[in-house]
């Protein structure tokens, strides 16, 4: 299938392993020009170099979305570089170490800043140019745990918080050809992370997890996220606005 996004700028945050890697490498498969931002540069310039294409055809920036600076960094850099985006892909998310359900409201705002705040704050300084030329694709990484309520608590609200607002938002510029929308995986094998640890060290333990809660008693791959993230991206995806659609394995 021909996604129509040739040439297509695309924005993808998170961008230097896990599922922000595999969809910067779909997106660039797919024909899409893809700018990367992560707070590391030599990640990135790795992943850069997965892309291949001519010199200059995929960038890269090291910022810290999270600092007072950071989306205003970003925005300038890529105005700089003349690479508009026509796609946005959120990927950034996860607790940042904030486990304590009355951890103070500092925190959790930190919290819903790194899952909502940026992804608004990209979306307020580029949807604009998109309302104006008539397309535009926007993809924010939800997750199970907004239907399920399995997780920390200041993470679990601010991807509800997320879910509501895409719903939202989505209402105000589909008619603009501007698709916004989401995908919620389940558990997805990253390496470091919990059940890749869980894989390793306690294989037992994992059993007793896909007995119990997920019904293909596997890890998801991050490749089986990118590819429905290319799809959602795509010319096809223009009655999807508001859509957040589940990659879970059946996850409950």
């Amino acid at each position: 299938m021909d996604l129509g996004i040739k040439d297509r700028i695309a924005l993808v945050t998170g961008a230097s392993r896990g599922i922000g890697r595999a969809i910067a490498i779909e997106l660039a498969r797919e024909g899409a020009r893809v700018v990367m931002v992560a707070r590391s540069a030599d990640p990135l310039q790795a992943v850069r170099r997965e892309l291949g294409g001519a010199a200059g055809r995929h960038q890269c920036f090291a910022i810290d979305l999270m600092s007072a600076t950071g989306v205003a960094e970003l925005v300038q850099a890529m105005a700089s570089a003349q690479s508009e985006p026509d796609i946005m892909v959120h990927n950034l998310g996860g607790s940042i170490g904030v486990q304590q359900s009355f951890a103070s409201c500092e925190d959790w705002k930190k919290v819903w800043q790194f899952n909502v705040g940026i992804a608004h704050e990209l979306n307020r300084a580029f949807i604009p140019s998109m309302v104006k030329k008539r397309w535009g694709r926007i993809v924010h990484l939800s997750t199970l745990a907004a239907t399920n309520y399995n997780g920390y608590s200041a993470y679990v609200s601010a991807k509800c918080a997320l879910d509501g607002y895409v719903k939202t938002i989505s209402r105000e510029v589909a008619k603009n050809n501007v698709i916004v929308s989401a995908v919620a995986p389940g558990v997805i094998y990253s390496e470091g992370r919990y059940f890749a640890k869980l894989q390793r060290e306690n294989p037992a333990a994992l059993d007793d997890y896909f007995r119990n809660h997920l019904p293909i008693k596997r890890l998801g791959r991050a490749e089986e996220v990118s590819s429905v993230v290319a799809f959602l991206c795509s010319e096809p995806a223009s009655f999807m606005a508001g859509s957040i659609v589940g990659i879970d394995g059946g996850g409950m």
